[in-house]
């Protein structure tokens, strides 16, 4: 998907109180004002880009979650792909960000069927466990193999207690399809988290994308600094162009 990398800035995303309608692709959620969701620099080196997405829940009752809603109407069984990468500077145990799927798994020709899929590194222990201050990568596909929960008890999965592979799911609620966002949540029962969030990556077997959060957008070459794409655009370091021939200057100099 290397092909299909998109950068989100905090200009693409609308900030909502939990269970509003979307009114952008992008919407970050919130159940409390604590529940702070920014686009940061760092920490340390991100995977992509030199920046992230970071999701602060103080106490148990916050909650902040940041969905995509693009892929509305995608069956279930053409995902062959998902994950994302996490950097937890402040937590215990095994709290982290997890994948949230909001899915209608009877399909959309038929009255109801809501629930969200959710993916949590503490149940997929192949993976290693969650560390605090470095940047792990987290496969929420593997092959069909990654564990996932339903908040609903759906065909195949029971409410929140029941631990079943992607494929599982898949094979048990064949017409099910993406009914709503895609992304990332934090909380609620996650007290004094703090997780950083970047590479977001979905697939299917007719498109990918790979979501790099970002606090500005990097110039990369030199038909962005044009029409005004230099006053946009930065340096990796976060630093302004001059002007446009200051900006096409480090583009074709390899961003030096």
């Amino acid at each position: 998907c290397s092909s299909d990398l998109t950068t989100v800035t905090d200009s693409d995303i609308a900030r909502q109180q939990e269970d509003t309608l979307p009114t952008k692709s992008w919407v970050y959620y919130t159940r409390t004002p604590a529940s702070v969701g920014e686009f940061i620099t760092g920490p340390a080196q991100p995977p992509l880009g030199p920046g992230s997405f970071q999701i602060t829940t103080p106490t148990s009752g916050d909650k902040g979650y940041l969905f995509n809603f693009d892929w509305i109407d995608t069956s279930l069984s053409s995902v062959n792909g998902i994950g994302y990468s996490t950097y937890r500077s402040s937590g215990s145990n095994q709290q982290v960000a997890a994948l949230n799927l909001q899915v209608d798994y009877n399909g959309p020709n038929v009255p109801g069927g809501f629930t969200t899929l959710v993916f949590e590194p503490v149940y997929n222990t192949d993976q290693g466990p969650v560390v605090s201050d470095v940047w792990q990568a987290w496969d929420g596909y593997n092959s069909g193999n990654a564990i996932w929960w339903s908040t609903r008890n759906i065909p195949g999965v029971c409410a929140f207690t029941c631990y079943v592979s992607w494929a599982d799911i898949v094979a048990a609620n064949p017409d099910a399809t993406i009914g709503g966002g895609i992304g990332i949540n934090q909380g609620s029962g996650n007290p004094n988290l703090v997780t950083a969030v970047d590479a977001f990556k979905f697939s299917t077997t007719a498109a990918c994308a790979t979501y790099n959060f970002d606090p500005y957008r990097v110039a990369t070459n030199k038909d962005q600094c044009k029409n005004g794409g230099w006053q946009t655009y930065k340096r990796a370091d976060g630093s302004s162009f001059k002007n446009q021939g200051d900006c096409v200057s480090y583009t074709n100099n390899g961003r030096q």
